[in-house]
């Protein structure tokens, strides 16, 4: 069982290097949280806090350096022209390490759940801490001698407390307690409006409230404007250990004015620690703001659209043309139309090959964003509309995938699933061109394509496209090259069953007119890889995948089973999921 576990799961091919960097950013975490606590627990300097927090202090500080950490990393793989200039930059190196840039979004999403647990800690523990505040008194030795609570207070800071006074109103009247109740408030929106069904149903909750990162970030940055940590800075005129143990003793051992050479007190002894979370972020949101700049100046260039078509299955396509336009396969660009919703961008596959003098997307039409641009675009009104008539729709990309990489392996498999299929669309034209070219050299010598569709009305928009390819393959005497295999789930009726028995001996397959017949039921990925693998003995297979996660999951487990760096007669299966 355990060693069925790790095969399915480790392996050397698909997951090493993502554990690597996960394992370097993890111990960076607890490296930040253990130092810190330490500091906070054992220094000198913060001796007398601890006479009034106790451990709570280094609970509630040892998450503030994992909080700044993440906070300067969470932006960076949400940067775009970023993780595409450098995946551009990469070229060279290894296909392993480039592929960890197509898992920006998951780093994206662990870095967010850390930021989640290190800001949990630290406010249960400032809670406490705001509460030992308030309850707190100095200690006997140190009330006889006339040091008052205010003796621990930096003279920077502003905040009042006293045993009078309640915990609840210093909570909210100071800079360190408003601010992080801010940004407690707006984390809790942030990840509850990131939810998948939320970010399904209701993308433009998860698209604005995603933004209040702005007033995370700001009050992060003046959450220790009132400088309410007080540090000891005459430790070596006042050891804090040495007085608070043994100042009695000093009292009745000398006269006050020995005492007070040896142990001088006083509010002037402490200074407040500065902000510090500014420091971590100001680089990171200065490469944030480049991006964004750079988007709003890319937005400003309209494309032309040449064609809107209606396809079936509720599936449009746009064509477009730009001026120094350039995708390479699989790649994919943000839309936006502000005669829909000025400030939302919507990712989509891009659909036409690198070699086509145009580029095009197919959107099916579900939600609120995508049902009004089908309207502003005419689709549905059965007329055509002139193209002065088309409201203006600003692109921004394209950017990168893993589908980049398709003809880098020596063989390929495409999996898409429903409207996932979209961007192999890319790829499979793509194909046609190249092998069409007699200049041009591919490394791919075979392409195993599999779409599974959960119902007979999602082959409509595609099979045209799939026809097309097969005749033009065919036509130029590629007969070896594309195999496809074609699952249909469920969503058939008593009609189509005899339909389909009817013409079963017919060339052509009942439902798609493709001459590969459909398969029904779902595909018996343990027994297609284990074919795969025998069929390519000691080669790089890159696998492609675009849809649902449970999907996912099931093929990456498969090509790790399959996948072997010492036995000869097996392939080495690379898994790359469509990401955006």
């Amino acid at each position: 069982m355990i060693s069925e576990w790790i095969t399915n799961r480790i392996s050397l091919t698909n997951n090493v290097p993502i554990w690597i960097v996960i394992g370097v950013w993890m111990c960076v975490n607890i490296g930040l949280f253990i130092g810190f606590f330490v500091q906070f627990q054992t220094f000198d300097q913060y001796f007398y806090m601890r006479q009034r927090t106790k451990a709570s202090l280094a609970f509630a500080r040892g998450p503030a350096p994992v909080i700044n950490f993440n906070m300067a990393l969470i932006l960076l793989p949400v940067c775009r022209n970023l993780v595409s200039l450098v995946r551009g930059s990469c070229r060279c190196t290894p296909r392993s390490i480039r592929r960890l840039l197509d898992k920006n979004i998951t780093f994206h999403k662990y870095i967010a759940w850390m930021m989640i647990i290190a800001s949990t800690v630290h406010t249960v523990a400032h809670w406490y801490n705001y509460e030992r505040f308030v309850a707190f008194s100095p200690p006997a030795p140190f009330s006889d001698f006339g040091v008052d609570d205010d003796a621990f207070i930096p003279q920077e800071s502003t905040v009042v407390v006293s045993g009078n006074t309640d915990t609840i109103n210093v909570c909210f009247t100071t800079w360190a307690g408003v601010t992080g109740h801010i940004m407690v408030l707006v984390l809790f929106l942030m990840v509850t409006s990131s939810l998948e069904f939320v970010r399904r149903s209701f993308f433009e909750v998860f698209w604005y409230t995603h933004h209040l990162f702005i007033i995370f970030m700001v009050a992060l940055a003046f959450h220790q404007y009132q400088r309410l940590l007080p540090v000891q800075m005459n430790l070596d005129e006042h050891p804090p250990e040495f007085c608070f143990d043994n100042y009695e003793r000093l009292f009745q051992t000398f006269n006050q004015s020995v005492a007070d050479a040896r142990c001088p007190v006083g509010s002037d002894a402490f200074s407040g620690a500065p902000p510090s979370s500014w420091k971590w972020m100001i680089g990171p949101f200065c490469i944030y703001v480049f991006e964004r700049i750079l988007r709003f100046v890319r937005s400003l260039f309209y494309p032309i659209i040449i064609k809107v078509v209606e396809h079936p299955s509720n599936v449009m396509e746009i064509q477009f043309r730009k001026k120094g336009f350039h995708a390479e396969v699989g790649q994919y660009v943000f839309l936006n139309c502000p005669k829909v919703a000025f400030f939302e961008w919507h990712p989509m596959t891009l659909t036409s090959a690198p070699e086509e003098d145009y580029f095009s997307v197919h959107i099916r039409i579900v939600g609120d964003w995508t049902s009004q641009l089908s309207k502003v675009l005419g689709i549905g009104r059965g007329d055509t509309t002139q193209a002065w008539q088309l409201p203006s729709i600003a692109v921004d990309g394209p950017f990168g995938t893993a589908s980049e990489d398709v003809f880098e392996y020596e063989a390929g498999v495409l999996v898409g699933a429903g409207i996932g299929v979209t961007p192999f669309a890319s790829i499979l034209k793509s194909v046609w061109y190249k092998l069409s070219n007699e200049a041009s050299t591919v490394k791919m010598k075979r392409l195993y394509f599999f779409w599974v569709c959960p119902d007979t009305h999602a082959f409509e928009w595609f099979a045209d496209l799939l026809h097309t390819i097969e005749e033009q393959l065919q036509g130029s005497g590629i007969n070896d090259f594309l195999e496809y295999h074609i699952y249909l789930t469920r969503g058939w009726n008593p009609s189509d069953a005899r339909n389909i028995m009817l013409h079963e001996d017919e060339a052509g397959d009942a439902i798609t007119g493709l001459q590969q017949k459909t398969h029904y039921g779902r595909p018996q990925w343990d027994q297609i890889f284990e074919s795969i693998s025998s069929a390519h003995p000691n080669t790089n297979v890159g696998v492609f995948f675009c849809g649902p996660a449970v999907l996912s999951r099931e093929l990456h487990r498969n090509c790790n089973r399959h996948s072997s760096h010492t036995d000869p007669s097996k392939a080495r299966f690379f898994y790359n999921k469509e990401n955006f």
